[in-house]
């Protein structure tokens, strides 16, 4: 076998543009002995080194595992263009950061799906590993491909490419799926890879295997007596059970990434349901972390990084029930060291106007607010229980407290939505500015950041229609004309990739081929805006037959069976139809 270390030193790194993304020397770094271990894993982040390394799951997915005895998990990473290029003219096999091994040659590789966008960079890591795409098409000696995280709650249109799925919370299943593996390498090495396959459906609990499944007009259905007709999804009980090691040790990219900051999770689930959230439906029940142990992990983690900044992370961090109480207890520990606490974008209710000057001793740059409609009929619609009043009064009370800008997020493509809806996300943003006039009289500087809505599975809009592109295109110069030479500056995601998002959740298997033939026409980091190409996904269409419209554009009847009924959350079925009454009659109210 050949030297992989030697080679990447000699013909990778001195030839990409940022070698340092590539050298996998990472402060915290576990470097297990791969040659030692009963079964080792390889966790593969679909996306940019900058970005995976950032990633708080998929490090508490790797600390979990090597805490395990016996296990040596190693981590990889979408190697960006360049280095794709030179590693395909040297037949350099995709490798482990740490270990330099290549990834054929570990017992399973795990991928974070964590956005749609992010499919054909699997294939990319796959094909550059030496596995075959296709599932159906591995030999024996391949690893298994295990995919998880908000892909794994509607896998149909990846199912082609996984040999399994970890549905929810990983942190349980995906250990006892390893260990399940070692013991059949040492207790049954002889096992074919059906087999191995066939004892991790039935199993592991929330271990979806697509290959014993069929998609038919009823829905996702087993295709041999033994497996689950319906996999629920995994949650962690005790958030103390995740591996300290994570939020205590974290790693320390040597390249920038995008975030540098001790990132600790507060809560997983969110009280508030609103009807357009895929995470929020489906990450229940809600479960909170002690005080005392998100203190202790930010004492830990500063000191074991280095950083300045403490993120406290959840779906809704502004719901929990004791954080006035822990941001006093961190301000009154770490202000004095300047180490400044972010928290993720706020629910706008009367709590926002206390949290800026619960910050007050730390330095001030941006407020993230998440308004997501212009108009309160709108926002109760989609049960988002906040008004103007308090996102006022809140936006003010930033401004006292020192922040220099606000952005808010919206959304455009509401069912029932009308144009005032629309015109109202701009003329909310101008009082929201004029709000700083009170403060210094100046009008504040505000960002509003409109995205297109996706209708996702899981939730009460899952059986709406995507708006048409035309809509959208619509949507954007409206609020462009209105808000030219004036203090707020809207920003569009593009939306072209909102579609393809809506295809790539809400489709079947059929969509597989798709993906693989954008892949094979060079389709490639998707989610990047230099490396986008619509034409390339309209070219594989075409080529594909694939009805489009009928999966993105058009409204789903209640009764019908979806790609993703198999898959089965903490909420069913008729407690979404019943939301989505609920959303219907308010926006039928005179």
């Amino acid at each position: 076998m050949r030297n992989l270390k030697e080679i990447i030193s000699r013909c990778l790194l001195p030839m990409v543009r940022q070698p340092s993304q590539y050298i996998g020397l990472e402060v915290n770094a576990r470097c297990k002995d791969i040659d030692a271990a009963d079964v080792t894993v390889a966790l593969a982040f679909p996306d940019a080194y900058t970005i995976g390394i950032s990633h708080l799951g998929h490090q508490v997915l790797y600390h979990t595992l090597n805490d395990m005895p016996g296990v040596a998990c190693d981590r990889t990473y979408c190697p960006l263009a360049d280095a794709e290029q030179i590693m395909r003219g040297q037949a350099l096999p995709l490798f482990g950061w740490e270990s330099r091994r290549a990834l054929a040659d570990f017992d399973i590789i795990g991928f974070s799906l964590t956005y749609e966008l992010c499919v054909t960079n699997v294939l990319t890591m796959l094909d550059l590993a030496g596995i075959a795409l296709l599932a159906a098409d591995r030999s024996e000696t391949d690893p298994i491909i295990v995919g998880g995280d908000a892909l794994a709650d509607s896998p149909e249109p990846v199912a082609d490419f996984f040999d399994v799925f970890i549905i929810g919370d990983g942190e349980e299943p995906l250990s006892a799926l390893v260990k399940l593996v070692c013991d059949m390498k040492s207790a049954s090495p002889d096992l074919s890879r059906e087999e191995r396959l066939l004892r991790i459906a039935q199993k592991i609990p929330s271990a979806y295997v697509p290959r014993f499944y069929e998609q038919t007009d009823g829905g996702v259905m087993p295709k041999l007596e033994g497996v689950p007709a319906e996999i629920r999804r995994a949650y962690l009980a005790d958030m103390s059970k995740t591996s300290p090691t994570a939020m205590k040790k974290p790693l320390v990219p040597i390249a920038e990434a995008v975030h540098e900051r001790v990132v600790i999770e507060v809560m997983r689930g969110c009280p508030n349901l609103c009807r357009f959230c895929q995470a929020g439906h489906t990450r229940l029940p809600i479960r909170r972390r002690d005080v005392e142990e998100i203190i202790a992990a930010a004492r830990a983690g500063l000191e074991a990084t280095g950083y300045d900044e403490i993120s406290l992370l959840s779906l809704s961090t502004s719901d929990y029930p004791q954080l006035e109480g822990l941001i006093e207890r961190l301000n009154a520990e770490f202000a004095d060291q300047k180490v400044s606490i972010s928290l993720p974008s706020l629910r706008v209710d009367s709590q926002l106007q206390v949290l800026p000057k619960l910050t007050a001793h730390v330095r001030k740059g941006g407020l993230t607010i998440a308004a997501e409609a212009g108009t309160d009929r709108m926002r109760r619609a989609i049960g988002k229980g906040i008004t103007e009043e308090d996102m006022l009064a809140g936006v003010k009370a930033a401004w006292e407290a020192g922040y220099q800008t606000v952005k808010v997020y919206f959304m455009a493509g509401l069912p029932g939505e009308t144009l005032e809806d629309i015109e109202q996300i701009y003329w909310l943003c101008r009082r929201l500015s004029n709000t700083r006039r009170e403060v210094d009289g100046h009008r504040g500087a505000i960002t509003a950041s409109v995205s297109w809505l996706v209708p996702k599975p899981h939730t009460p809009m899952q059986w709406e229609p995507m708006q048409t592109p035309e809509y959208f295109f619509d949507v954007r110069n409206k609020l462009l004309e209105l808000s030219r030479r004036s203090p707020v500056n809207v920003k569009f995601h593009r939306i072209e990739q909102s579609m393809l998002e809506a295809l790539l959740c809400r489709g079947g298997r059929e969509v597989a081929k798709t993906i693989l033939a954008a892949w094979k026409l060079g389709a490639r980091l998707d989610s990047w805006s230099e490396h986008w190409n619509w034409e390339i996904w309209q070219q594989a269409l075409e080529e594909t037959a694939i009805d489009f419209d009928a999966i993105v554009h058009r409204e789903i009847p209640t009764g019908r069976a979806l790609p993703w009924g198999h898959i089965r959350p903490h909420l069913d079925e008729e407690f979404l139809i019943k939301q989505r009454r609920k959303m219907y009659d308010v926006l039928n109210e005179e």
